[in-house]
């Protein structure tokens, strides 16, 4: 071994090269209390407290404090609400929570403070011929002061019950702070280094929980029925003046978190003479490829020309909104029957791979293919076939599989998750 200290085997000696091998370690510790209370079922109180470490952090900004609080008062069990008769409220809660909690996770960025070597080959010439010698070098700025992401939330809520609790209600409302949201920042190539992880930004997040639930008995028949719906906005509200791209979705501050970011379609060329009047991503755009629309350029007003640094908008928020579900279930003697429901009511979704590029990512997509959904000259728009996707080709790649509004669709469904007939013999 070149580095006794690595005791790994892809670097071991060159007659042992086919072999490799490498580990990563990384440690954890909490010390976590609690403290609940409950007076005589009406006053509710509970306290918690965190104190988490992590390797991923330099000794000095290795340690985080989270504490939790969270208060109930069982209103219905007041003495003075007995004496109001209100029959038909059976149970009345109100609640409230406030608390942190850490987030250490930075994908695989283990030691994000300490300035790891990435090990490599080169080639050098030496008396005349080319030998390859074994290199390291650093490969990410090490940022010591990174620590804990820290998300600080706020609930309120209230649980209800009517005619003897077989109505039964409960709501909440909670808002979220986020702060030293844990991010990789963008650098200057010129450095030379990957660009690092770091505490980066602030983010808001507002949502509620709302759900409600009739149970009942008549004879031998009973049944139930309950549905709840959550919904929730996540918004970049600072980010030191940067914005990251990946996967297609961008966080900037102003928008929503993780919106997909990219072109804006007018659809597929269907002539010559649209591909030579029009903007184009590059000089291989041919007809049969996507079509981007012109949105600005250095001046603020459309230059001619379709670039990643000024035509690109967001196009919508890749999390979901609205997400709902429900229960039924019924039973008769010996019959039971359950079903459950699932939906979500709003997103923006991106097309499956194996469908934006068949013949990169799934050789096996012959039906779609061959179905006439891709454009080609016996499958366009003046033959009134109107292709789906634009033409097949690894040329245009660049162009037709870049992130665009060509490739997102809207993602809410709502559908029967599960069935259940059930029948118990005597």
């Amino acid at each position: 071994y070149i580095l006794t200290e690595y005791p790994y085997l892809d670097l071991g000696p060159e007659d042992y090269r086919d072999n490799s091998g490498n580990a990563k370690e990384y440690t954890y510790n909490s010390y976590f209390g609690r403290v609940m209370y409950n007076y005589d079922g009406r006053y509710l109180f509970q306290a918690n407290v965190r104190r988490d470490g992590s390797s991923r952090f330099d000794k000095d900004y290795r340690w985080g404090t989270f504490p939790s609080f969270s208060a109930g008062w069982v209103a219905s069990e007041e003495a003075f609400m007995r004496n109001l008769n209100l029959n038909w409220l059976s149970f009345l809660k109100l609640k409230g929570s406030w608390g942190q909690l850490g987030n250490e996770r930075i994908g695989d960025n283990y030691f994000p403070y300490i300035a790891l070597l990435s090990f490599g080959n080169s080639l050098f010439y030496e008396n005349g011929e080319l030998v390859s010698y074994q290199t390291a070098s650093q490969r990410k700025v090490a940022v010591k002061d990174i620590t804990w992401e820290t998300t600080e939330s706020t609930n309120i809520g209230i649980d209800l019950g009517f005619f003897d609790n077989r109505l039964r209600l409960s709501a909440e409302y909670y808002w979220k702070k986020t702060k030293n949201m844990l991010l990789t920042t963008q650098i200057p190539l010129s450095m030379g280094y990957e660009d690092p992880s770091t505490n980066l930004g602030k983010m808001s997040t507002k949502g509620f929980d709302l759900e409600v639930g009739w149970n009942d008995k008549i004879g031998d028949f009973s049944y139930g029925v309950s549905a709840n719906l959550s919904d929730f906005i996540s918004t970049i509200d600072y980010l030191q003046n940067t914005k990251n791209i990946k996967d297609g979705k961008i966080q900037v501050a102003g928008i929503g978190f993780n919106e997909w970011y990219g072109y804006i379609a007018e659809g597929i060329y269907q002539t010559q003479e649209q591909v030579d009047n029009s903007a184009k991503l590059n000089d291989q755009v041919k007809v049969g490829d996507v079509w981007y629309r012109d949105i600005s350029g250095p001046d603020g007003v459309p230059d001619g020309n379709i670039s990643p640094e000024y035509d690109r908008v967001p196009l919508g928020n890749s999390l979901p909104r609205f997400q709902y579900g429900g229960n039924i279930n019924a039973a008769y003697k010996g019959f039971d029957l359950s079903m459950s429901f699932q939906g979500i009511g709003k997103q923006t979704v991106r097309m499956a791979p194996e469908m934006i590029q068949p013949l990169r990512s799934n050789y096996g997509n012959v039906p779609d293919i061959y179905d006439g959904n891709y454009w080609s000259l016996f499958n366009t728009d003046e033959q009134n076939a109107r292709a789906k996707y634009p033409r097949l080709s690894n040329t245009s790649a660049n162009n037709n599989y870049t992130i665009s509004y060509f490739w997102l669709f809207n993602g809410s469904y709502f559908r029967l998750k599960n069935l259940t007939l059930v029948y118990t013999f005597p």
